[in-house]
């Protein structure tokens, strides 16, 4: 069955053709042989004709999607023209209250700064050149600034309801004489009146005149027996009082945009006001809420990294594991330091003025190993333990590490210059670093717990400290292979230690180069003059921390201040500390206990000759030797 469709859409039987459908023969190109029919034109249109497609092609606004799309903004239009009919009506009926409670509060203000007495005296006088009259206009102006409103703040008295006026006394700005007549619009009379008979502050509704919309405010003004005596009065044109009142939001808002760029800059001092009780306020009250627990944990940082280094604080504080006990394996380089002469100096010395050397000279070594971004793990006594590469990883720790021991051989002799200029000994310092794997992290308990740094590296550290003498730094072989290209080094010294079953290469750091490039102070590395003496001596092996029962006897052959050159009846081993005690025949008696390590030996004609390094010895003894040189 066929149909067609006139140009109205009515759909009708084939046998019933329109006025202007014409039937032609079928062509050779026709289906079936039946007639084809064309819509509305007079035109024959045949199924293989091309106009027969472009005929039935439908106009844009024809088209489903075109109609949907302009249904849906229509739809949008209405809605968004609802919306804003319904915000607008709210927004009416709420401007007038919320700009005439904005007006009360200025006007409870001002009205709170008049004084009465002040006022009756301008009643009194009606002059402006009173000084009464100047120090109200100053007063109204000043709330007229800080509340940035444009129209003056003035005062009425002499209120008269059926003659619908009052009287002008004081106003901030502009004209208005004292005791000039003020007429009342119909708007202003019931609330103000109100004022002067209840004493409460009130405002109108919004109303207009010749100058244009306007709310006005009032507050009465009472004497010293609670009777109103004027009415301090403050008016706004609604637009002006629209921008007032966005200012007084966007204001808090300003406020803290820039709390907010002075906190991102590290200015955590000033705490924003809270000037209201809605979500801005409340969102400032957030603000300075976290303002305070800054502070807090800057202050926690700071305390606590008093105890630890400050890297380690900021990862326990920043790291959500930062607390959680255990540890990791990592490549570091572990640096050890001991004061030599300290331990005779803190028994014989003043208590208090033996801390404050002590804290004076750690304070020194702590910022130059945290300037090279070493972490301080312990103080022990005077020895400091400090450790590169963790928690803050360091590629170059190794290079940190000997960069770090420079600069702290080349501070102590800034240090005993101080020293000495207030009367007290010199010291000096021998500095051990290693480098290899060791356990970093958190140990301990959940209620108390240290960052610490344990293993062979950090036992084998120890060891290389214990063979310096003062003035000097040993690197390990491991150290040594890090930075070989970068380090001026003397010739390696093979040393035996407890719980390594090879000798232990160790390298007398002397300079280094690239970066962080520097040398021991000339003071470390000067030779020490010499005097041939002969002295008799007895000498005892320091075993770790034993000193052995058996002591050895021999000669000093070549006696400085800081060195001696002996002869002994019995071998010692290189870096060998040792405990010794020198006769001094012309003076008729012994020498306190000197402490010193072997750092060399030499053959001469009677023997092995020993060079020993001293490393502590007291005052006395410090002079003696000093007047044998001097001669």
């Amino acid at each position: 069955m066929s149909c067609s469709f006139d140009l109205g859409g009515a759909l009708r039987p084939p046998s019933e053709p329109s006025p202007q459908e014409s039937v032609a023969p079928a062509s050779a190109g026709s289906f079936g042989g039946s007639p084809t029919r064309c819509l509305g034109y007079d035109t024959v249109v045949t199924a293989d004709t091309p106009a027969a497609t472009s005929s039935l092609r439908l106009r844009p606004w024809q088209r489903l999607s075109l109609r949907v799309a302009a249904l849906f903004v229509a739809v949008t239009v209405l809605a968004v023209a609802l919306v804003g009919g319904l915000i607008y009506e709210r927004q009416k009926r709420e401007l007038p209250e919320t700009l005439g409670a904005l007006l009360l509060n200025i006007a409870r203000t001002g009205a709170l700064l008049i004084d009465p007495a002040l006022h009756g005296e301008v009643e009194r006088t009606l002059t402006r050149d009173s000084d009464a009259y100047r120090r109200l206009r100053a007063e109204l102006a000043a709330v007229q600034d800080a509340n940035r409103v444009a129209t003056p703040i003035y005062t009425l008295t002499d209120f008269d309801q059926l003659a619908s006026r009052a009287r002008f006394m004081v106003t901030s700005r502009g004209p208005g004489a004292p005791g000039e007549p003020y007429p009342l619009v119909p708007a202003l009379i019931e609330p103000l009146g109100r004022s002067f008979r209840e004493g409460v502050a009130t405002h109108t509704s919004v109303y207009h005149n010749q100058s244009g919309t306007w709310i006005t405010a009032f507050a009465p003004i009472k004497d010293a027996a609670g009777r109103v005596i004027a009415v301090r009065a403050g008016e706004g044109g609604a637009l002006g009082l629209g921008l007032l009142a966005a200012r007084r939001v966007t204001r808090p808002i300003s406020a803290l945009t820039g709390g907010v760029a002075r906190v991102a800059a590290g200015d955590l001092s000033r705490s924003l006001p809270v000037g209201s009780r809605d979500e801005v306020g409340q969102l400032t009250r957030a603000f300075n809420e976290m303002l305070e627990g800054l502070r807090q944990r800057d202050f926690i940082r700071d305390t606590f990294g008093r105890y630890v280094s400050p890297e380690v604080a900021k990862t326990l504080l920043e790291s959500p594991e930062g607390l959680r006990l255990g540890g990791e394996k990592r490549d570091v380089t572990i640096l050890m330091s001991d004061l030599r002469g300290y331990t005779r100096f803190a028994e014989q010395g003043d208590p208090e003025e033996v801390m404050g050397v002590l804290n004076e000279y750690l304070a020194r070594m702590a910022d130059l190993i945290i300037e090279h971004g070493g972490t301080i793990n312990e103080f022990i006594g005077d020895a400091v333990f400090a450790v590169f590469g963790a928690p803050l990883p360091h590629p170059d720790h190794a290079e940190r590490a000997a960069a770090s021991a420079l600069a702290m051989q080349r501070a102590m002799v800034d240090i005993n210059r101080r020293y000495v200029e207030r009367g007290r000994p010199r010291f000096e310092m021998g500095i051990g670093v290693n480098t290899g794997e060791a356990v970093v992290g958190n140990i301990g308990s959940e209620q108390r717990a240290k960052y610490a740094v344990v293993g062979s590296a950090v036992n084998l550290a120890a060891r290389v400290e214990g063979c310096t003498v003062g003035g000097q730094i040993f690197l390990s072989a491991s150290t040594y292979e890090r930075i070989r290209d970068l380090a001026e080094v003397g010739a390696p010294v093979p040393v035996e230690v407890k719980g390594i079953s090879q000798p232990l290469l160790l390298y007398e750091l002397q300079g280094l180069s690239g970066r962080f490039a520097q040398r021991l102070p000339e003071a470390s590395t000067e030779a020490d003059p010499q005097l041939e003496v002969a002295l008799p001596l007895l000498c005892w092996v320091i075993d770790g921390k034993v000193i052995a029962k058996d002591s050895l006897s021999g000669i000093v052959l070549r006696l400085g201040t800081r060195r001696l050159d002996v002869h002994l009846e019995a071998a010692l081993a290189p870096l060998a500390n040792v405990r010794l005690r020198l006769n001094y025949p012309g003076l008729g008696y012994d020498s306190g206990d000197l402490y010193g390590k072997v750092v060399g030996t030499e053959e001469g004609a009677g023997g092995r000759v020993y060079r020993i390094r001293l490393t502590s010895v007291d005052a006395l003894d410090q002079k003696v030797l000093e007047s044998f040189l001097a001669g």
